[in-house]
């Protein structure tokens, strides 16, 4: 999982679409309405890199960052991680509960109606 701050910096890497340095990055999470320190700036990239969410390398004497997912596979990832935490650790009343939060009208019922039979000709 990550924290608020470690979500901004991610955003900040993929609207940047390129390898980022610590400057780069902290230059655009600091403005006028908001002080950032660059070392928590730094602290964080490096503990994004720990996590694994980060890949961390140099250009010269500058360490630089890049996404190791885009954010549709990062959000997936973790998705599926909650989930699967939730369901090995409480079973049944994850789903019940799930389905409790989802289907909340027709139309989402529908939906899920749906995504349940597609899901069952898979396992076909």
């Amino acid at each position: 999982m990550v924290g608020p701050l470690e979500a901004e910096v991610l955003e900040c890497i993929w609207d940047a679409g390129t390898v980022s340095t610590v400057p780069e990055v902290h230059r655009r999470l600091t403005g006028t309405d908001r002080q950032l320190s660059y070392s928590a700036v730094k602290a964080v990239l490096n503990n994004l890199a720990g996590k694994g969410w980060l890949l961390k390398g140099r250009e010269g004497k500058l360490t630089c960052f890049e996404a190791r997912l885009t954010r549709e596979q990062f959000e997936e990832e973790v998705i599926r991680t909650v989930i699967g935490s939730l369901k090995r650790n409480f079973g049944k009343p994850v789903l019940a509960h799930f389905v409790e939060q989802v289907a909340v009208d027709e139309d989402a019922i529908q939906e899920l109606e749906r995504l349940l039979a597609q899901r069952r000709a898979e396992l076909e």
